[in-house]
């Protein structure tokens, strides 16, 4: 769905709101080359969510000009011809990978390929809502591994790559600028604007580990997490091409511009 309204009193904005479901069916990578295929001998099994697949999607790019403002001179002179621009994205995250099987032995070193962890029915995937704001990252784990379990010794799992309900923090995109140009001639004027990005100053943490599920929490000795399935390393930025070409993923800065062109 898509609305537009062009300039009418210094407005315009163009909104879109995407609601869609990405399938991939074959070895599909991410971008550190990570095949997601679970069994390369039954080709119809690798039918899954594609790992850039997001459900909701909303984007909106709007400006607004300020019109001249009551009969005063000086005071329209000043707030006049200010345009504000804002470009907002919100949407789902991105997919977390189910967990690799870690059968004694590892099918990887059997046939030279790794299989995905069987989902157990009625476990939840989480121990924290990301989203929540409501844990430290620093200091507790958010993946249970009790949802999680091998599949029998030499067999593929049944999980598929990714799923629905297992997903990334959701991470908005917030960006505004104001500025103006104020003309001294035809040919000469002097252009000032301020652009901000992460306007809000969101918090953004960085993936938890979830390839094993079997691995051992461990803290360091001022009880942060040094180890562990759910574990995030809250020194890290989000990474992968689903996240690091998507997210702004600094805190909120500012930049200010001023440009004279004659």
């Amino acid at each position: 769905m898509r609305a537009i309204k062009r300039f009418s009193q210094g407005l315009a904005f163009n909104s879109t709101f995407t609601w869609s479901k990405s399938l991939f069916l074959g070895a599909e990578s991410d971008a550190g080359g990570l095949a997601e295929s679970n069994n390369v001998f039954d080709r119809n099994t690798n039918k899954y969510l594609s790992v850039h697949d997001r459900p909701f999607i909303w984007t909106i790019a709007a400006s607004y000009t300020t019109p001249r403002l009551g009969t005063s001179r000086l005071l329209s002179s000043a707030l006049r011809d200010w345009n504000y621009g804002v470009f907002l994205t919100y949407s789902s995250g991105f997919p977390l990978r189910a967990p690799t099987a870690q059968n004694n032995p590892p099918l990887q070193n059997l046939i030279f390929q790794p299989t995905f962890a069987n989902r157990v029915p009625g476990q939840p995937l989480f121990l924290k809502d990301l989203n929540c704001h409501c844990f430290d990252p620093q200091k507790e784990f958010v993946l249970n591994p009790a949802a999680w379990e091998d599949p029998p010794a030499g067999q593929f799992g049944t999980s598929a790559a990714y799923y629905g309900d297992y997903r990334q923090q959701r991470r908005p995109r917030e960006s505004m600028s104001l500025g103006r140009t104020f003309r001294f001639t035809e040919s000469a004027g002097l252009e000032i604007r301020v652009e901000f990005t992460n306007i809000f100053n969101r918090s953004v943490v960085g993936n938890p580990d979830s390839d094993n599920y079997k691995a051992t929490r461990t803290y360091v000795p001022n009880g942060n997490t040094a180890g562990g399935f759910g574990r995030i390393n809250a020194l890290s930025s989000p990474t992968g091409t689903a996240t690091a070409t998507l997210v702004n993923l600094s805190p909120r800065t500012g930049t200010l511009i001023a440009r004279f062109t004659f």
